[in-house]
């Protein structure tokens, strides 16, 4: 399965004519898209994957969440950071083999808004924010911010995250996520809270998320060590849950 970007020409095209165009994002065959865009709208990349079918069997879409980063962030580890902040990518694999994925992930229909097409199969936010939002790229990026080998199971925060679609916007979509090594940091810390017993929720997530940011006021956080920044998370995290 060779993976294909949608063109430059092709992506505005689109996304200059969503108002038009949003009620046919709910049909099953995506083929209009190409007959709409022309026949050069998608382009083969030079990235080639074993066929990759991502998980669509719980009636709560969520509940795919974790198994389907760990598909597609190990069938796509080829890909830079470069590569997979670009829009066309992601655009042109929701727009052809994940279409039907997109759909049932988040519930599209002939009602859906504008907006929920635009942020779901494309990018609808900032650099940032867009690339959890659209559907195909968050898995991605999930995979590549908690992934951790120096873990038994290099997959462990992956799966605390996908707990709740909540602990995805608190931690994954604030500016310090930027640094892998602080994202797994911060989340050995949660992790290691969980482990001890403590109640963590996604307010606490949220208050913890907030006091990493504070922490970045006294510290260098690209030059914490790891280690550090965990313990002191882990320490934050026992002073709320008294």
């Amino acid at each position: 399965m060779r993976i294909r970007f949608i063109s430059i020409e092709g992506l505005e095209t689109l996304k200059s004519n969503l108002n038009n165009l949003a009620s046919r994002f709910a049909c099953q065959d995506p083929s209009w898209v190409g007959e709409f865009l022309g026949p050069k709208a998608f382009l083969p990349s030079k990235f080639e994957v074993e066929d990759l079918a991502l998980d669509m069997s719980q009636a709560d879409p969520f509940m795919t969440e974790f198994e389907n980063v760990k598909r597609l962030h190990a069938a796509l580890n080829i890909i830079s950071d470069s590569q997979a902040s670009d829009e066309r990518l992601w655009a042109g694999m929701c727009l052809t083999d994940f279409w039907n994925y997109v759909q049932y992930r988040w519930k599209i229909t002939e009602s859906s808004s504008v907006s929920i097409v635009k942020q779901h199969f494309f990018f609808g936010f900032g650099p940032r924010r867009s690339l959890t939002r659209n559907a195909v790229s968050r898995l991605w990026w999930v995979g590549r911010l908690t992934y951790d080998e120096t873990r038994e199971d290099p997959y462990e925060l992956t799966k605390f995250v996908c707990r709740n679609s909540d602990y995805i916007m608190h931690i994954l979509e604030r500016n310090t996520s930027n640094n892998k090594n602080l994202t797994r940091g911060f989340l050995s810390g949660v992790l290691a809270a969980v482990n001890e017993g403590l109640s963590i929720n996604t307010n606490t997530v949220a208050e913890l998320s907030r006091y990493l940011n504070l922490l970045g006021g006294v510290y260098v956080l690209d030059c914490l060590p790891k280690e550090t920044l965990s313990e002191k998370i882990l320490m934050r995290a026992r002073e709320i849950c008294i």
